[in-house]
């Protein structure tokens, strides 16, 4: 199997999610540090314009999205799953519920303010910040966010009252990491560090999952990343692919997120299964890379 390399910044959340679950499931993986804000121009040349991380690259391939990464990291390694056997739907819907936390913080500290620095802040507000948006007024909506963050603890603290170890049983899966990440931001301002004061049970849980550790990485540089790439044939497509209706493989289609300021990609529509969304590109220095998405939250387009 080619290397498992994570293009990622040591501050993204959603980054934290991946690094989790290469510790859950004990892999070796290769670690590019990429810019936190833009411009990222190795980044873009693999994933063709999306300039959110994690990316997850695999020889010519490339994964967006911590929703496609994890079904990628089950298929590279089953054992142990992150999604557990039968109850796929249910940590699906816990995973997507305990995320929305991730921006009430995000929007918690644009109020506080002084968390992160100016650089951040206005590549931010310039170009992943829906229009109308206005930070200048977050602290306006402070104290909503701070119930809301606390609405969403007081359930998670319930769901541990009966003991379990980790979210859905006695086992750590996708829902564990995925409702960590978000929490872990909390502990980067004193006023959002006090909304933990009171829940013991997520406290101790918490401990739990961050022992998880983060695998076995290795540091890569960006360049060497794209010469793997460049290297490298993206992977055959087995079994029967998912193709919209009024498409064929091979069309020229737009790849656009649901979330404002991820970045578009275009290309041909490559072969795909059900929940997954893959484009064939032909790069200057990559070579010829396939870029994937998860089906949901991403519109695919034809252009042709």
């Amino acid at each position: 199997m080619s290397d498992l390399i994570l293009h990622h910044y040591d501050m993204s959340a959603y980054a934290e999610k991946i690094r989790l679950c290469f510790g859950l499931k004990g892999l070796p993986w290769r670690s590019v540090q990429t810019p936190m804000v833009m411009p990222k121009p190795d980044h873009t040349e693999l994933t063709g314009g999306y300039r959110r991380v994690p990316v997850l690259q695999i020889g010519a391939d490339v994964y967006c999205d911590t929703h496609c990464i994890t079904r990628v990291l089950d298929r590279v390694q089953p054992e142990p799953p992150l999604s557990p056997p039968g109850q796929e739907a249910l940590e699906h819907g816990l995973s997507r519920w305990a995320e929305t936390t991730f921006m009430m913080v995000i929007m918690a500290y644009f109020g506080i303010g002084g968390i992160f620095d100016e650089e951040f802040v206005e590549d931010r507000r310039k170009t992943m910040l829906p229009p109308g948006t206005n930070l200048d007024n977050a602290g306006m909506v402070l104290p909503t966010k701070l119930l809301q963050i606390r609405a969403n603890l007081d359930r998670l603290e319930n769901l541990l009252s009966d003991g379990r170890a980790y979210l859905l049983g006695a086992e750590a899966c996708l829902a564990d990491v995925s409702a960590y990440h978000p929490i872990m931001m909390l502990g980067l301002h004193e006023r959002t560090r006090a909304l933990l004061e009171p829940t013991r049970r997520i406290r101790d849980w918490m401990d739990h999952v961050g022992a998880l550790g983060h695998g076995k990485p290795s540091a890569m540089e960006s360049l060497d990343a794209i010469a793997v790439a460049r290297d490298a044939t993206p992977a055959a497509f087995e079994g029967e692919p998912t193709v919209p209706d009024g498409m064929s493989l091979g069309d020229p289609v737009l790849v656009l997120a649901d979330e404002f300021g991820s970045g578009h990609v275009t290309g041909a529509l490559a072969a795909s299964d059900l929940h997954e969304i893959a484009v064939r590109r032909q790069t200057e220095r990559a070579g010829e890379v396939v870029v994937h998405f998860p089906r949901e939250e991403y519109t695919l387009i034809k252009t042709g």
